[in-house]
């Protein structure tokens, strides 16, 4: 594997500060993170590297060794638990790269507390994440939603440190940073789940901060989902079932015209392929899958009675036949 060089993955001179080198690592992790880009393996490679440059320059005998060196592994020895990223300048499994809490705290720093808006109250972070709720027709087919948050953003008069001269800062009293509400709008693209994130660049803490958005789907009274594919239910009647129709199918992007084949089976299921959810990440599209439910009648009449009494006569066993008769 390529020998890195940690300062060249996290953007800082070699003579940087720690400070400067956490604020970098703490800014490029969000943006790589693997809940931030779910299903980019690109995205997660970089976030380990991330990771992995952290580790050495934020140990001063292990920075001091590179610097001296080049030395990219742990003299300590210490394994990586199960699952850990490759190497990084070792040959043997997890050399060179020791995990560490910081790692586990990021996201809980950023997406932390369920009030709508969330932010670290170090006056370093620059960015900010709130909680969206979107239609599903929105998260399936992509829009454009308005919305309004809380954000909390870094003191403008006292820069965030919270004092003005000997005194609190009159601004923020003492707190560093000011709630501001914001009217925002964003794009929401076609695809999008419960769980997912998605980044507004420039709308966080600060200017240079990310406001991030933890998005929740409204469930819809009619379609179900899962993963990509559409589910659904179709009711028929029973002459529908028996003898066959073409029925109109409710799918995400209007109604499909379907054949019920003659002697459909009540929970039968069937699949109309590409007419599920658009994925433009993966660029692949889901199905829809639909069950038949077959409806009786409403109307108990003597034709019924004639009818259904001639129905028995068609089945060649009893239908409960094979159901167990005890535990």
């Amino acid at each position: 594997m390529p020998t890195m060089d940690p300062y060249e993955v996290l953007g800082v001179p070699r003579n940087a500060s720690d400070a400067d080198v956490k604020k970098a690592y703490r800014r490029m992790a969000r943006k790589n993170h693997p809940d931030v880009n779910p299903g980019d393996p690109a995205a997660h490679k970089k976030f380990q590297e991330i990771a992995a440059a952290y580790e050495i320059l934020k140990d001063p005998e292990r920075r001091a060794r590179y610097d001296r060196f080049g030395d990219l592994g742990d003299a300590r020895g210490e394994a990586p638990p199960p699952g850990a990223p490759p190497p990084y300048g070792g040959s043997r499994p997890g050399a060179g790269f020791r995990w560490s809490g910081d790692l586990g705290d990021l996201f809980s720093d950023i997406f932390s507390g369920g009030g709508g808006f969330a932010g670290s109250p170090f006056p370093e972070e620059e960015d900010a994440a709130a909680a969206l709720t979107v239609s599903f027709r929105d998260a399936v087919l992509g829009g454009t939603v308005t919305f309004s948050t809380r954000i909390p953003r870094r003191c403008s008069r006292c820069r965030g440190t919270g004092r003005s001269g000997k005194s609190a800062c009159p601004a923020c009293h003492g707190a560093g940073s000011v709630v501001e509400s914001e009217t925002l709008s964003v794009r929401i693209p076609a695809g999008v789940d419960t769980g997912s994130k998605i980044r507004l660049p420039g709308k966080g803490r600060t200017e240079g901060g990310d406001l991030y958005l933890s998005i929740t789907v409204e469930p819809h009274p009619y379609f179900g989902r899962q993963g990509d594919d559409i589910l659904a239910e179709v009711p028929v009647t029973v002459s529908e079932a028996y003898l066959g129709a073409e029925v109109d199918v409710p799918t995400i992007r209007g109604p499909v015209r379907a054949r019920i084949p003659e002697g459909t089976q009540a929970g039968q299921r069937f699949r109309l392929k590409g007419r599920g959810i658009e994925n433009a990440r993966l660029g692949t599209t889901g199905d829809h899958y639909y069950r038949v439910r077959v409806v009786m009648p409403e109307t108990v009449a003597p034709e019924g009675r004639e009818l259904a009494e001639a129905f028995a006569g068609l089945y060649r066993q009893n239908p409960r036949a094979k159901l167990p008769t005890r535990l």
